[in-house]
């Protein structure tokens, strides 16, 4: 990926990130239509190429519709837009509100136990020696006193392709880029980290052994420890989360 690219991928989504604050500013609803391209252009102060590709990457999100001859209407984002769409906002920076982290991610906590259970069916030594190197780095890491959050995403991921399953590998990888910040703010903490070793290692002995009655119970434990933590960070609105 050339820096060029990088350029445009980040002029794209600060128009974006501008048409959106207007939506907010504005509190437009759901069915009202958007200024013109133009209009838009104007107070965003970019061009209306620009615009016209922001416009695009929202429709193909949900989160507006265009209506021809009429022009670009908002939908009703809650129902309507994509899981993708929260997942894009927050990899511009956009922050979750307390109820978007719950709600995500009372739903990966399900995601989880089905990706243990069938990791236990359906793992390969190579998918074992795989965890079993990520566990090695996320040591090494941590005995350097840093930041385990890439070596967490690592694990997840390998988890979850043990399940040879591509649908939910792509399902939960998403949601792995929604937490992603949060989890680097969390593992800043090494007692954290270590917790999560600790889990991590276990996970790998049970699917080894192909228990998965006890693979899913130490993955709904291994949930509900960074639902404590988040609940206490975020407030009683996010009680229902976990954000391992």
């Amino acid at each position: 990926m050339t820096a060029a690219h990088d350029a445009r991928e980040s002029a794209s989504g600060s128009v974006i990130a501008g048409i959106l604050a207007y939506l907010r500013d504005r509190r437009l609803q759901p069915g009202d239509r958007l200024p013109s391209e133009r209009d838009l252009a104007e107070r965003l102060d970019t061009g209306r190429n620009a615009v016209r590709e922001a416009l695009a990457t929202l429709v193909t999100l949900r989160i507006v519709e265009s209506r021809p001859n009429s022009g670009i209407y908002l939908r009703h984002v809650a129902r309507e837009s994509s899981f993708e769409a929260l997942v894009m906002l927050t990899d511009m920076g956009a922050t979750p509100t307390p109820t978007e982290v719950a709600e995500t991610m009372e739903v990966r906590a399900h995601l989880e136990v089905l990706a243990v259970g069938l990791a236990c069916k359906r793992r390969t030594e190579a998918d074992l020696a795989r965890l079993e190197a990520v566990l090695d780095k996320t040591a090494e890491v941590l005995a350097q006193r840093g930041n385990i959050a890439a070596s967490d995403t690592d694990f997840h991921l390998a988890l979850v392709d043990a399940t040879h399953n591509s649908v939910l590998v792509r399902v939960l990888n998403a949601f792995y880029r929604f937490t992603g910040k949060r989890r680097e703010v969390m593992f800043e903490d090494p007692a954290q980290g270590e917790a999560s070793l600790r889990d991590h290692r276990k996970l790998v002995q049970h699917l080894r052994a192909g228990d998965s009655a006890k693979a899913q119970l130490l993955i709904l434990r291994h949930m509900e420890r960074a639902r404590r933590y988040w609940s206490t960070v975020l407030g009683a609105d996010a009680d229902p989360a976990d954000d391992e």
